[in-house]
């Protein structure tokens, strides 16, 4: 057996290790490759930690489904507590919140469903949430607030409103939790946390701001919602009080993102705040039917029709997601539909019980990097919408492609010793021959870290958040004049993958400075017919 073989040989061959583990795939790897990777020792080796991986992966899969089975059973065990009662608008607003989770799927009819598709005004406001692109965490924390109720007694309108001030600038070390809750759940008080926040907007807006190089066109809702509707958070153990400072300093004083805030507080007030409907739904069993354990049917009325309905029943949802063991206790559900619970396809999201994330090592994120086989990146200047380049790269084909703002696209095939460049518009394409040592450079530049991170060589910090959300790397370098530059790249990632799917590149001149945003980059993973569509789409 060969004991090694070149360092380029395995590069290549990393691309197929996947491909290698299904004997229906490996007729797709270039028999040359194929053959190296059955005797080279060093793949093999590297096959072996694959594979381990992947027994490690399909393991956490497991027990990840287990729990989201466990989730599913308990939403559905809310859903149905209203079975044979009175559904309004109101009872339905608490679940609008888990219904917008984008990958939270339910495929059987319940009467909160039931009623969301009788009535329209539901639907909307339903609609309007999932249009907000919100993550799970602040989706479960707004079905709490739309759930729960001030206490009266703990504090009146004007102590809260009294906090109103410091709550707009973030300085939520100024309140204390029940504040905020009172804050975000009393119309009243909600009402005039809008109304000075728009006196400062308007402020802002007659007194000239200077141009400010925050890409505030960027900033989603997800952004801007713990400074929008603060429920939830509690000052006296908050995970991102020295996060929230360096935002907080600029939403507060940009009329532009004071506005998207709120737009934002305006869409869920409207939600807490709207008028019953008038429909009202019933969703009814009926034993006539084979399965009489599977809720078949719905009834709807109108109020104006005077009908005798008694008011519905309230769950104390807030109450029910601290006491989860409780759920187990209630009333004996429908065999039918918990069978179903555990079929649901629910995607990654939990609505009650969120999975708790594993941290990505900085090792991971090289290594991660470093096996893309074919990548688009976009790169967006901070202050521009539309990217200023665009990277295509594969790894299989050995071809590198890039916008260029002098001439255009260009296409680099090592494999072909090519260079294809189109200019700025224009239909035609130049081909020319390069050298060995170009396509040296540029097969560096294809198996390197894509400019997403810096080299090894550079001393860096590595810092997860407490949720595992956003990574921040850290380090410092030297300008041309010898003066120090401080460098962040923030990471973000898709759940369950190491590989960054944003990542943005801060810096600012002095350790006192707050970093300044400068550029981002826009991740997509491809597949070789993707990059083959694309190039022929480029050059036909």
């Amino acid at each position: 057996m060969i004991s090694h073989n070149s360092e380029s040989n395995c590069t290549n061959a990393r691309f197929y290790y996947y491909d290698f583990l299904s004997k229906e795939t490996r007729e797709g790897i270039p028999e040359g490759t194929l053959q190296h990777i059955k005797q080279c020792r060093h793949c093999q080796s590297e096959m072996d930690s694959l594979k381990d991986l992947l027994v490690k992966v399909d393991e956490r899969l497991e027990s990840e489904q287990s729990r989201k089975d466990s989730a599913i059973s308990t939403l559905l065990r809310l859903h149905f507590e209203y079975i044979g009662e009175p559904v309004k608008c109101d009872t339905v607003k608490p679940f609008l919140g888990s219904l917008a989770d984008p990958v939270l799927k339910i495929w059987i009819p319940t009467p909160i469903t039931t009623h969301i598709h009788k009535c329209k005004a539901c639907r909307d406001d339903l609609q309007k949430l999932i249009e907000l692109r919100l993550p799970h965490k602040y989706l479960c924390r707004l079905g709490q607030m739309l759930a729960d109720k001030p206490v009266e007694d703990e504090f009146t309108c004007s102590q809260v409103q009294a906090a109103i001030p410091a709550t707009v600038s973030a300085a939520f070390q100024e309140t204390n939790a029940e504040i905020l809750k009172h804050l975000c759940t009393c119309p009243d008080c909600r009402k005039q946390l809008f109304l000075y926040r728009e006196r400062i907007r308007e402020e802002l807006l007659q007194n000239e701001q200077p141009q400010s190089e925050f890409p505030c066109d960027s900033v989603s809702a997800a952004d801007i919602y713990d400074y929008c509707l603060p429920y939830g958070i509690d000052p006296a153990d908050d995970e991102y009080v020295e996060f929230r400072e360096s935002l907080a300093s600029h939403l507060h004083r940009c009329p532009k993102c004071l506005a998207k805030i709120q737009e934002l507080h305006s869409t869920i007030s409207n939600i807490a705040e709207r008028a019953e409907s008038g429909v009202v739904t019933i969703y009814e069993i009926d034993e006539s039917k084979p399965y009489a354990d599977m809720p078949n049917s719905s009834e709807m009325a109108s109020i104006e029709d005077n009908l005798n309905i008694e008011q519905p029943k309230t769950i104390n949802l807030t109450a029910l997601l601290k006491e989860k063991a409780a759920a187990l206790n209630m009333k004996p559900l429908l065999k039918v539909g918990l069978a179903a619970a555990a079929v649901i396809a629910i995607g990654f999201a939990l609505l009650f019980n969120s999975l708790p994330a594993k941290a990505v090592t900085l090792d991971q994120v090289y290594k991660a990097v470093e096996t893309i086989r074919n990548v688009y990146i976009e790169t967006f200047i901070s202050d521009k919408e539309e990217p200023t380049q665009e990277m295509w790269v594969s790894r299989s084909m050995n071809i590198y492609m890039i916008t260029n703002t002098s001439e255009g696209l260009v296409l680099w095939d090592t494999d072909k010793k090519q260079k294809i460049t189109k200019p700025p518009n224009s239909n035609s394409a130049e081909v020319t021959t390069v050298s060995n040592e170009v396509c040296d450079i540029i097969k560096a530049r294809i198996n390197g870290y894509l400019d997403l991170l810096p080299p090894k060589k550079i001393t860096t910090d590595w810092i997860p958040n407490k949720e595992n959300e956003v990574y921040e790397l850290t380090w410092t370098d030297k300008s041309y004049g010898g003066s120090p530059i401080f460098r962040m790249r923030r990471y973000f990632f898709d759940p369950g993958t190491d590989l960054p799917n944003k990542v943005e590149f801060h810096q600012k001149l002095s350790a006192t400075d707050d970093y300044t945003l400068k550029m981002e980059m826009v991740v997509k993973s491809l597949g070789d017919d993707e990059i083959r569509a694309k190039v022929k789409d480029i050059f036909p």
